[in-house]
């Protein structure tokens, strides 16, 4: 178990009835050990005579392995041990997929299906040890022609597993409203294709992970830094062919980062827990260098090719939306479903549209494989819908601000249940969109300011052209759970399921009282550098009536929690708001129930307050101190000092979205937004795109911790920028990943990211036990839209719109030469 957090920060160790803690800016507990170097990462696990693990890959995108010579790293003295794919095979079992009908192996057996594709695994004493060995291995590969592009994939003239028959195993077409009537009647329909490059989060640590086999209890424990350690264990004790109970996976308290990228890094755990179980017990160690992270790391994200249909009228109304789009994952799928369907959340953005037509096809390729990245699939559908939507407006030539207010959802509407059966449960969009307009012409249309109608004059003589776009975007939050194994469901079975069948997965929480009055609290989810520490202490002191020093948290390992969702899906501020009121609520009426049996008097005589227990109606109280000792003097089992909750989704019982659960569409019940007003500056001789700054409203509902929420959405920001501007995974037409390392992969940086100047307003959500909805997928789902409507403003003279991100330098140079104006 990792260590219990112990410092409070900036935190003021003073409690009244009248203070509270949630919504004010704490500074995250988390932050003292880690900027003071006490944060142990898993780099700094290290046990005693840990050995080295190291992989041979592919250096081709399809190739049938014909030989494997492992003779001469296998006679170097400081080899420990070598595997291959027949080796694996010969005692263990295939990776979960995320689709029924594919066999993936840990290592491969007969085919590599892309660069980067571990084929041996190597130990030795270190790395540099490991590297020397991979070189003394020989592999005869029969090179084989590869499928690049998703367009030539869906031909099927090439199919990459013969076993499936296709490279399209998943596709669907969901209609809801009157699709066909509402295209047919309006006074207008555009179409246009629009392209999202292949990116990631690149998080600052890699995936690393130390195993080790117990030959005593045959079992494993394996400290890794996998996203949702109970959720995904089955990704790896599966194909080690063990019970749950078997193999232990523990997370630290602080990751190097993750935004979704880490939750695929089961093919690193079960072989470092294979090399231990073959060398008795030895524990192994292995860290991704940044090479092998971005070639075949298994973490790169979506891939996208749309074809967008918008039906409006004269007037600027918006009818209808008729989304198609072929989603890249890869050689394997991982978690399919969630990427292609999450959009239906918010498939009409802000917009009240009733009529919407939805079809994917889920695409294999030899790349490496895609995983979940901030938004999984939301920033790619809002792309796609905010370029549809400056055309459509161009389209009868109506300003976009205009053409975007006149179909926002009003407020009064809230609640608002979209066609697709998720619900908007509180915000007002056209406020927002107005006022980040009014802030935006009061501050940069006056003289000297960035959109001052001279200083614009000027710049567009020198070739530079600036541009400014209002919009509003909703980042859904609070993923259930039971929809996202719809991919292996039979689909036409789910219109007959009632909400007993009905899986979800309620947000753990457990405590108990130290001997010294101390409450340690136990988190089931893992973390990623979201500030949980910072939110429990903050939501049981004012719970409980505390101060956050009197509490400590920890983290719970797979074994020890019971399997849940996890920090996913902008999800954790409101899952953890009700299991902290809940296990609260549990911890008090224990207490109480203690205190009435010591003191020989009924349970409601006595009344739980600011830390202790007391007699109502007499001048008699017990500290937590006091009935930890109490307790510890009964012979219990469950002591009344301990406590544990489990809440349940928000909106279980919450018969709106009946429908949405039981056809397992995905339900998000909160709609955090942001209006956004990126001013950006485009230089038509370079083609560079310069953000001058970034004006952002946003509205999470409640603030739980303002500082955390600031920080979530500058960091969201700054990948939306990277994503809209510079980030891309290229691949050339025999596979060979062109983006290995940070001088091709290209992140924003300090001179890419410019002044953000912030606002926040706050409509609480009714279906939440603060008000508080998600906000931790923000900036990376609005920033690309925004940035890229941007462009669109500053090019209009050149009739452009941003039709592939990211939009680098050479495709906005292209633009700006196709372009019929551009003389």
């Amino acid at each position: 178990m990792s260590q219990p957090d112990t410092t409070t920060g900036d935190v003021t160790d003073t409690a009244s009835d009248t203070e509270k803690f949630v919504g004010k800016g704490l500074n995250r507990v988390e932050d003292h050990r880690i900027l003071t170097g006490r944060a142990e990462y898993i780099h700094d696990i290290a046990p005693d005579n840990s050995v080295s693990m190291g992989f041979l890959r592919s250096a081709h995108a399809r190739a049938d392995i014909v030989n494997i010579d492992v003779s001469a790293a296998e006679a170097h003295p400081d080899c420990r041990l070598i595997l291959t794919g027949e080796d694996i095979a010969a005692e263990y079992h295939p990776m979960p997929c995320g689709l029924n009908g594919i066999s993936e192996w840990a290592l491969p057996k007969e085919t590599v299906n892309f660069v980067g594709e571990p084929v041996a695994l190597v130990i030795a004493h270190n790395r540099y040890i490991v590297e020397d060995l991979i070189d003394l291995i020989d592999v005869e590969y029969e090179i084989k022609e590869p499928v690049i592009d998703s367009r030539d994939a869906c031909q099927d003239n090439i199919v990459i597993h013969d076993e499936l028959g296709t490279n399209v195993p998943d596709s669907e077409c969901l209609h809801f409203g009157e699709v066909k009537d509402a295209f047919e009647s309006a006074d207008n329909v555009i179409e246009n294709q629009y392209s999202w490059g292949r990116i990631s989060g690149v998080p600052l640590e890699t995936a690393g992970v130390v195993a080790e086999y117990d030959t005593e209890t045959d079992s494993f424990h394996i400290d890794c830094n996998i996203q949702l350690h109970t959720l995904v264990d089955d990704t790896i004790y599966k194909p080690l062919g063990y019970d749950p109970d078997d193999v232990i996976l523990n997370v630290p308290p602080d990751v190097g980062g993750s935004y979704g990228t880490k939750i695929a890094l089961h093919r690193y755990c079960t072989l470092a827990a294979i090399a231990s179980q073959q060398l008795d017990g030895t524990p192994v160690k292995y860290v991704e260098d940044r090479i092998e992270n971005m070639k075949g790391g298994d973490m790169h994200s979506s891939d996208r090719e749309y074809s967008f249909r918008i039906a409006f009228d004269d007037d600027g109304i918006i009818q209808g939306i008729d989304v198609n789009f072929t989603d890249d994952f890869g050689a394997y799928p991982r978690y399919p479903v969630n990427q292609t369907l999450k959009p239906l959340t918010n498939v009409t953005n802000t917009y009240d549209i009733d009529h919407v037509r939805y079809e994917y096809e889920l695409v294999l390729t030899n790349k490496t494989s895609q995983t979940a990245y901030r938004g999984f699939g939301v920033p790619q559908h809002l792309y796609a819908l905010e370029m549809a939507v400056d055309e459509a407006a161009r389209e009868i030539e109506m300003d976009a601000y205009e053409f975007r207010q006149r179909n926002l959802v009003q407020p009064e509407q809230m609640p608002h249940k979209l066609p697709t059966k998720n619900m908007y449960d509180s915000g007002d969009f056209p406020a927002a969109l107005t006022r980040i307009k009014e802030l935006v012409e009061d501050e940069e249309q006056t003289e000297g300011g960035l959109l001052d109608p001279d200083i614009i004059e000027q710049r567009q003589a020198e070739g530079k052209y600036r541009g400014v776009s209002y919009t509003v975007h909703v980042e859904p939050g609070v993923s259930g759970a039971d929809w996202t194994n719809r991919q292996r469901s039979d689909r036409e079975q789910l219109s007959e399921r009632e909400m007993d069948d009905v899986e979800e997965l309620p947000e753990h929480l457990r405590c108990e009282i130290e001997d010294d009055g101390r409450l340690l609290v136990y988190l089931a989810a893992d973390s990623s550098g979201q500030g949980h520490q910072t939110i429990i202490k903050q939501l049981l002191s004012d719970k409980l009536g505390l101060i956050p020093s009197d509490i400590e948290v920890d983290y719970l390992d797979s074994v020890e929690a019971p399997t849940e969702y996890g920090a996913a899906a902008s999800r954790m501020a409101v899952m953890l708001s009700g299991a902290a009121a809940g296990l609260a609520d549990t911890l008090s009426s224990n207490l109480e129930n203690l205190a009435a049996e010591y003191w020989n008097v009924s349970k409601e005589e006595v009344s739980y307050h600011d830390g202790g227990v007391e007699i109502i109606s007499e001048e008699k109280h017990l500290t937590m101190a006091d009935l930890a000792d109490i307790a510890s003097e009964r012979d219990d089992d469950a002591p009344l000092t301990n406590a544990s909750y489990d809440y349940q989704h928000p909106v279980y019982d919450n018969e709106e979205y009946e429908e949405a659960f039981t056809n397992k569409y995905p339900v998000y019940p909160t709609a955090s937004f942001a209006a956004n007003a990126p001013i950006v500056e485009v230089d038509t001789q370079t083609g560079n795109v310069e953000v001058l700054k970034f004006y952002s409203l946003r509205d999470c509902g409640t603030q739980l911790n303002p500082t955390i929420v600031e920080g979530q959405a500058h960091g969201g920001i700054a990948q939306g920028i990277g994503a809209t501007l510079l980030e891309e995974f290229v691949y050339d037409d025999a596979g060979q990943p062109q983006s290995t390392t940070l001088c091709d992969y290209l992140l924003p940086s300090t001179q890419n990211v410019p002044e953000i100047e912030m606002e926040h307003t706050e409509t609480p959500s009714p279906f939440t036990e603060t008000g508080a909805k998600g906000t931790g997928e923000g900036g990376m789902i609005d920033g690309p839209p925004a940035i890229a409507t941007a462009i669109n403003r500053a090019l209009e003279p050149f009739d452009i719109v941003v039709d592939r991100v990211p939009a680098t330098s050479n495709r906005i140079r292209e633009w700006v030469r196709e372009s019929d104006t551009s003389s």
